[in-house]
């Protein structure tokens, strides 16, 4: 079998769009573009850590 490719890294920039498309319907893209990227980061963080411990 080949070895699955992780990107998971690639789920930060896709919060931070996410929350200026929000941000941009609200008018407050500069905030929510920087809620999104917290967002995207406490993310990874959380699945990063599942998927090591599901590993082991």
């Amino acid at each position: 079998m080949s070895k699955k490719n992780n990107n998971l890294y690639l789920i930060i920039p896709a919060f931070l769009f996410v929350g200026m498309a929000i941000g941009i319907q609200t008018g407050g893209i500069l905030k929510q573009g920087i809620t999104g990227s917290i967002v995207g980061v406490i993310a990874y963080l959380i699945l990063r850590f599942r998927n090591n411990k599901m590993n082991k």
